[in-house]
């Protein structure tokens, strides 16, 4: 293996050591695109066209072509987002915006493609020989399962931004430094127990003799 493949290797082994690194929901979150991505390059739809033809058409061929490409490029986006800075390359957009920026496109993208599934239905419905395929059920899925992680990321971001808002460190600092009460105070020490009384000595037994 030559220089180039080595170093491939070395940055594929980097580059996966990092997305393992990720939160639980961003690795869903990129799954999800990942997987309405592949999707587009799957039949969306197929059968007998008109004399009889047998055809399978791709998410970005017939009718939908359009929306299928636009679908690619949204979802390709969400990626990118993510795997340019893991790789030492610049954001494509700010920290602060990420979640919101990958929100609108992944509503957008789910959007595309219940467009397309309805267009591509209506079409099945005229011509009878032509059914659906698998492969828009799949970017249908990840399209829709991206857009549920991107909402939860979020909503998680605005949840710490309102936290921060009403929760400043210096008003905790303050509030420490002007409330005595709020300070650990070491326990203070016991007071020492008197010692017990000394015990009375025993009475002397009296024989009582009888007269």
């Amino acid at each position: 293996m030559d220089i180039a493949g080595c170093y491939a290797v070395i940055m594929a082994n980097s580059l996966i050591r990092k997305i393992s690194a990720m939160e639980l929901e961003e690795q869903i979150l990129n799954a999800g695109a990942l997987m309405a991505l592949i999707g587009v390059f799957f039949p969306w739809v197929g059968g007998e066209w008109l004399g009889g033809e047998s055809v399978t058409y791709a998410g970005f061929s017939f009718y939908t072509g359009f929306m299928g490409i636009a679908v690619l490029l949204l979802e390709l986006f969400i990626l990118l987002i993510t795997i340019i800075p893991l790789t030492g390359g610049p954001a494509l957009v700010r920290k602060g915006s990420k979640d919101t920026v990958r929100l609108l496109v992944s509503a957008q993208a789910a959007i595309l493609i219940l467009a397309s599934l309805s267009v591509l239905t209506k079409t099945t419905l005229e011509f009878a020989r032509m059914e659906l395929r698998f492969g828009i059920y799949i970017s249908l899925v990840g399209s829709l399962v991206a857009l549920l992680y991107s909402f939860l990321r979020f909503q998680e971001k605005r949840r710490r931004e309102v936290h921060n808002l009403f929760h400043h460190p210096e008003e905790e600092t303050f509030s420490q430094n002007h409330n005595p009460s709020i300070h650990s105070v070491p326990q203070e020490r016991a007071a020492p127990q008197a010692p017990p009384p000394p015990e009375a000595p025993a009475a002397d037994e009296h024989r009582f003799h009888s007269p």
